[in-house]
């Protein structure tokens, strides 16, 4: 059994650092990389589709350039107008007769990563993911597959990691549980409830638009806030309280398809979404076990530090998660309905 304050202390230090470094608008939604598809004319021409992200409005800037020569043709532009999403631009990439090796050269890497797929005419299909530093791409070169694992667990991982709105919720299943052994529950049915929705989503077999999802993930945080603030009577305990992996499940199902969201945003080819969509499952699931490791790590810490047991601790976090959430349950709907 663990302590219901104890977890409410670590959430507060928790909760606090979070609102400090992190603005609600830029960081709600989790880390977007940015996206190359590349297709495969003919010997010497490719058409090539950027999809930049925009977070809060900023709008990111990635140019193609031809290494070794040759001509870009910018066919079409279009840009976000609400200050989320993606811009899109398509161009196309005429190398010289003589290039054998054609490569491109990609300008502004500066704090996002390029997640480029490359479709040969003859069906071949590479993904691999450029930084600064690593900023050109050699499109006759083969990717082993074990890149591509790596890829897609690394891509997970920093996913999940990266979205507060996310973490905040299994946080939230850590206080909502009275003891371990509840807790343990509740989190596999979140596992088990966003693995369904995030391969049937990715799939293309369900499809649900992305705003009214992140909204619903705002209202989930929002109402365990209001859970958590409730008085628990354990003579005649809420449905929640009584049943709360039947909770985890129901808004895990939500949660899956936010994580679909990422997966189905670098728009992969229909043949390369079984390996991409283990593999960031995988790395879903491992982003989660380091989150609540370090939660496990600092009630430890924190439970032997007679300061955090104050009754302040047990209403703060609360608050704190409340505002936040609410925030971006607002912003969300305002994007829904404009």
């Amino acid at each position: 059994m663990y302590k219901h304050n104890l977890y409410t202390a670590l959430c507060a230090v928790l909760y606090m650092a979070l609102s400090l470094v992190w603005s609600p608008q830029v960081q709600a939604h989790p880390y977007q990389p940015a996206v190359g598809l590349i297709t495969q004319i003919n010997n010497h021409q490719y058409e090539l589709t950027l999809k930049l992200p925009v977070v809060a409005g900023e709008h990111t800037k990635i140019t193609p350039k031809l290494t070794h020569g040759g001509k870009i043709h910018l066919l079409s532009s279009q840009n976000s107008l609400n200050g989320f999403g993606m811009d899109l631009q398509r161009y196309l990439l005429v190398f010289p007769t003589k290039d054998t090796a054609p490569m491109i050269t990609f300008q502004g890497l500066n704090n996002i990563q390029l997640l480029t797929q490359t479709t040969s005419q003859h069906g071949q299909i590479n993904t691999l993911e450029l930084y600064k530093g690593h900023n050109q791409l050699l499109l006759a070169g083969k990717v082993s597959t074990w890149s591509t694992v790596k890829l897609f667990v690394t891509l997970g991982i920093t996913h999940i990691l990266t979205g507060i709105d996310h973490l905040m919720f299994v946080a939230g299943l850590l206080l909502f549980t009275r003891d371990f052994r509840t807790f343990l529950k509740a989190i596999t049915c979140f596992t088990l409830a966003h693995s369904i929705t995030l391969s049937l989503s990715a799939l293309n077999f369900i499809h649900v638009p992305e705003p009214p999802v992140e909204a619903g993930i705002a209202l989930s945080i929002l109402f365990l806030c209001y859970e958590l603030t409730r008085p628990n009577n354990k003579d005649q305990p809420t449905l929640s309280r009584r049943f709360p992996w039947l909770i985890s499940f129901s808004f895990g199902l939500l949660h899956g398809l936010g994580f679909a969201s990422a997966l189905k945003a670098a728009g992969l080819q229909q043949t390369s979404i079984p390996l991409a969509l283990a593999c960031f499952n995988v790395g879903v699931e491992i982003g989660q076990l380091i989150f609540l490791s370090i939660l496990l790590t600092l009630l430890k810490i924190c439970s032997k530090i007679a300061f955090f047991q104050q009754r302040i601790f047990q209403q703060v976090p609360l608050y704190i998660m409340g505002i936040m959430a609410s925030f971006w349950f607002i912003q969300r709907i305002y994007i829904v309905f404009h």
